[in-house]
């Protein structure tokens, strides 16, 4: 375990005692919510996404080490160990390396080695290896085994020479250092080449005639590239030096002057493409799948967490507008706390008449009710109902602004058990209308009812693995939820199931006990809930508020084992526990308070923070969502025009942005500053407002090409700043 910390300490730049309290925690059953935010002293201040890497590469370690321990003992039980074989297996970084080292003494099913091995042609393959071996000598040998040996399958000499041939073909290639020497000449000249399978066109297309390094080939390409063999419009080949190769292998295995140098370098040449090029091209490529569904899985969460930390629009009675044609537009209209007031179905594109009863509906809905803002979905027919809105709003003089919504996932939402039993009676087309709307309200308390990866915010999605997804999204998801913070009283328990330490079943369970008491007054009533013990409330309690709690810690963030600590210092001040005490907090030197009351200074940092601003919502430092009050057509377009937009999805190759008009136009990575990008991810974010600037605008292709070049600096600061 020593080994592991000291690794551990290494990768993520913390001190060994760091990295080992770190692990303590986790062992212990801490949630990373909890240590990221109680437990700075012990983490050295690591934050919940650092936590999660370190969490998974402790994971890896462990398994390495595991691995590690049976490769060691299959090899004892062989009697093959040696002290520098152990030093290498324990001092591997890698399971490739573990499983490199191991291959020799690997029992494997019967290869053309091990047969000639049981037919006792052992001796004279190491003859071949020998410096003074020569072609008689060879041939002379060969034909002495066929006399002696009674071997149906050994008919000739050659067959003989063969057998010995193959054993060595086996051995080069079974060679830890050769394999890992040919693994890293593959990774930098390797080359794939596609090629068009089908004569359909396809999504593939710029793959039917392409061919880039397999090293410098970005992870979208690389799974696009996967996705479009599997679907059989692309032929993918691995082109690599295979010359160089074989001489590399000749130069380095067969003894300086062999008399026997034919032999042994078709030898060669047969050990590479029979035997080593198949495995290792596996490998190369199980390798790049791997490294390009984790950027993936990296990107679809990056995008994820900002979606969820959008900003919300609060204090605001909303109409949701789901689009549609045929079934027509689907509204529900939100108060200020969320609670469904009204819906309808109108039908304004199906002809005038229609469009004139849709007017008169709407304006009976809006003198009805008031209504600050509509959320239109951005789904089919989206863009003909923002026209139709727009005139709708202009023909009579409203004063109504509106934007648009990403409607992914509101279906998933409206046909799911907890649309069901949120609303029972309504139909399902309806309760997409009021997802949309409430996740203008609200996003993360909305967007958690969803499945992560039906809100659709990464590439390639389907093509990677699912359970390794689920868990990162899930992770996500925890983070968000904690690091806003939730209200005991009013939370829905599938946003109460994502706070630490809770599961689905604790979230029910604080959900009828809050109907029981008719609402929690202090976080003391937790420990009344069914299933949550002293583990569960240590780590929930510090994420739950009560917004009108008596006791004013249980309105903070501060943890209910930093209370008393909380009341010695207000009692030492002869101040309430309130914001003032905050206040007097952070003028005082920390390390005298620190001293004095035996806190860290992260614990206290939090407690003065905590009461400075009780019910701080992070999200709220954000810039807001774009309202609008005009429309843009396609037709307006001119290259060169300064536009408004927000950030819809980010990928490794860029931006898709909305501007207004019916399709998202993409900002390439090259366009996004005037230095080099490479990472998207640190110039935008979802949610994000971005003013570009047109580039070109295709209308029948519907391509719009854009730029962020313009003003870099100053307009376009990144919307996720909630972890600086």
């Amino acid at each position: 375990m020593q080994a592991i910390i000291s690794q551990l300490s290494s990768t993520f730049k913390i001190a060994r005692l760091n990295a080992e309290q770190i692990i303590n925690l986790l062992s212990d059953g801490n949630t990373v919510p909890f240590i990221a935010r109680y437990r700075k002293q012990e983490t050295g201040n690591l934050d919940d996404q650092t936590l999660r890497k370190f969490e998974t590469e402790w994971q890896r370690l462990l398994k390495l080490k595991e691995r590690k321990n049976e490769v060691l003992r299959l090899i004892t039980e062989r009697g093959k160990l040696t002290p520098e074989l152990e030093a290498k297996i324990i001092s591997a970084s890698t399971l490739a390396t573990v499983e490199d080292l191991y291959r020799p003494y690997k029992i494997k099913r019967q290869t053309r080695a091990s047969k000639a091995i049981e037919q006792g042609l052992q001796p004279l393959a190491d003859y071949m290896l020998s410096a003074n071996a020569t072609e008689q000598g060879l041939l002379e040998k060969a034909q002495a085994f066929l006399a002696k040996a009674d071997i149906p399958e050994l008919k000739s000499v050659e067959s003989v020479i063969q057998g010995g041939l193959d054993i060595l073909a086996e051995d080069l290639s079974d060679k830890p250092d050769v394999r890992r020497g040919l693994r890293k000449l593959l990774l930098k000249q390797g080359l794939i080449q596609t090629k068009q399978k089908t004569d359909s066109d396809s999504v593939y297309r710029m793959y039917y005639d392409y061919q880039e390094k397999i090293e410098t080939m970005e992870a979208h390409r690389w799974l696009a590239i996967q996705r479009g063999e599997r679907e059989g419009f692309l032929q993918v080949s691995f082109i690599c030096p295979d010359a160089q190769i074989v001489s590399l292998l000749s130069r380095w295995y067969i003894p300086e002057n062999s008399q026997l140098y034919p032999r042994l370098f078709a030898m060669c040449e047969d050990s590479w493409r029979r035997l080593m090029f198949p495995s290792l091209r596996n490998d190369l490529f199980k390798m790049k799948s791997e490294i390009a569904e984790d950027e993936s899985i990296e990107m679809f969460a990056k995008n994820l967490r900002n979606l969820l930390l959008q900003p919300p629009i609060k204090d605001c009675n909303i109409l949701g507008w789901d689009p549609g044609y045929t079934h027509g537009c689907k509204l529900a209209l939100i108060d200020k706390r969320g609670e469904v007031v009204d819906i309808n179905t109108i039908y304004p594109f199906e002809s005038k008449q229609d469009s004139l009863y849709a007017e008169q509906q709407l304006l009976a809905m809006l003198s009805e009710h008031n209504v600050d803002l509509v959320a239109i979905g951005n789904g089919t027919a989206s863009r003909e109902s923002e026209l139709w809105i727009a005139e709708f709003v202009e023909r009579n003089k409203l004063k109504l602004q509106w934007l648009i919504v990403s409607e992914a996932g509101a279906s998933v939402y409206s046909a799911s058990a907890v649309a069901a039993e949120e609303f029972p009676e309504m139909d399902v087309n309806l309760r997409s209308a009021v997802s949309i709307a409430r996740r203008v309200q609200d996003p993360l308390a909305e967007l958690v009812k969803i499945e992560p990866k039906a809100i659709g915010v990464g590439q390639y999605q389907h093509d990677l693995n699912e359970k390794k997804l689920e868990k990162s999204l899930a992770d996500v998801v925890e983070d968000c939820v904690n690091q806003v913070g939730v209200d005991l009283n009013t939370a829905s328990p599938h946003v109460l199931s994502y706070v630490a330490g809770l599961t689905p079943r604790i979230a029910a369970e604080i959900v009828t006990t809050r109907k029981e008491l008719s609402g929690f007054t202090s976080r003391e009533q937790l420990k009344q809930v069914k299933f949550l013990g002293p583990k569960t409330f240590e780590q929930a309690a510090g994420f739950l508020r009560i917004s009108d709690a008596a006791l004013f810690l249980d309105q903070t963030a501060v943890h209910p084992e930093s209370y008393e600590v909380t009341q010695n210092m207000a009692d030492y001040f002869k101040l309430p526990v309130s914001s003032e005490l905050g206040q007097k907090l952070a003028k005082q030197d920390e390390a005298e308070i620190c001293d004095r009351f035996a806190l860290d200074v992260f614990t206290l940092r939090e407690i003065t923070a905590s009461l400075l601003k009780p019910n701080r919502d992070p999200r709220e430092d954000l810039a807001q969502p774009i309202l609008k009050s005009d429309i843009l057509k396609g037709s307006d377009l001119k290259p060169g025009m300064i536009l408004d937009g927000v950030v819809r999805n980010v990928v490794a190759f860029g931006a898709f942005v909305d501007v207004g008009i019916e399709h998202d136009g993409l900002v390439h990575v090259s366009k996004m500053a005037d230095h080099y990008v490479k990472d998207p991810f640190k110039i935008v974010a979802v949610g994000q407002n971005v003013k570009v600037e047109v580039e070109s605008y295709d209308s029948q292709s519907q391509r719009l090409a854009l730029s962020m070049k313009l003003n870099n600096k100053s307009s376009n600061k990144t919307n996720n700043n909630l972890n600086e």
